[in-house]
């Protein structure tokens, strides 16, 4: 009878060990389910955030009516705002201020520049009125590494059309230098930019507009002829941007999401990428 209610104590006993295991492990599933729940919500979450962050970007592009794009415009700070317990910072990038690989006038002088040679421009004439549609297309040229890659991919676009002409006020010295082959006139482009202080981005920058493009350049020592040239090169207003909108949760600060896009000022869309 004591060996009999002995066999039945130990397999009590080992029905509660297997469900307790049983319970740790629904709990740890469970567990699991939740944080894996929570997640997709903040990353759904997220991404509308971002999107918004696109939005409101947008809406301030459109609202400048300034007749030039300038490094100390408004559009240039960076800007943040917060909401359902996410916070958003988003900013504005101007995709002039890149050299445009679709340029109907790429020369091998400017691929030269960039590390490239002439399979680009024969892959380019390959591809006709299309030209390279998206940037890892470069990858299909012989040549192009990664390293290659990653050194100018900050310097050149292929989402603005086949325009030219990058904008004075905002491109920096290394695309003026793949723009240019006059060392002295990239120097005094950047010097009148900076102003007093000698910095970009400040209340004292030269500007360069429609009015007075001529006038500056003429200050510069430029002929008329070659005056002609920059005039084909340069632009004062773009139309075209890059947007970041980063997104984090208070809970954690690590940004979950990150949406960047290039879009025009009524907000047509060539670019778009999530992260």
């Amino acid at each position: 009878m004591i060996k009999q209610k002995g066999s039945i104590l130990i397999l009590i006993l080992w029905v509660l060990i297997i469900l307790s295991l049983l319970s740790i492990a629904i709990s740890y599933r469970a567990s699991g389910d939740i944080k894996l729940a929570k997640y997709e919500s903040e990353n759904i979450k997220a991404l509308y955030l971002a999107k918004a962050g696109i939005t409101k970007m947008t809406a301030e592009l459109n609202k400048d009516d300034k007749s030039y794009t300038s490094l100390n415009g408004e559009w240039a700070k960076e800007k943040e705002f917060s909401f359902g317990g996410g916070k958003v910072i988003y900013r504005a990038y101007d995709e002039e201020a890149r050299f445009n690989l679709n340029n109907p006038n790429l020369r091998k002088e400017h691929l030269i520049k960039l590390g490239l040679d002439d399979k680009l421009l024969d892959y380019k004439t390959q591809k006709g009125e299309k030209g390279f549609e998206f940037m890892e297309e470069l990858f299909l040229i012989g040549g192009i590494t990664k390293d290659i890659y990653s050194s100018m991919k900050d310097y050149v676009t292929i989402y603005r059309g086949n325009s030219p002409k990058i904008n004075i006020n905002t491109a920096s010295e290394s695309v003026l230098n793949i723009a240019l082959d006059d060392y002295s006139i990239i120097q005094k482009i950047i010097e009148f930019r900076n102003g007093n202080d000698g910095k970009s981005g400040t209340k004292d920058d030269g500007i360069f507009n429609e009015a007075d493009f001529s006038i500056i350049f003429k200050d510069f020592g430029v002929t008329p002829a070659d005056l002609l040239n920059y005039q084909s090169v340069f632009s004062v207003k773009s139309i075209f941007f890059r947007i970041t909108a980063d997104v984090s949760f208070s809970e954690d600060k690590k940004i979950i999401k990150q949406v960047t896009a290039v879009i025009d000022r009524n907000g047509k869309i060539y670019y778009w990428k999530e992260e």
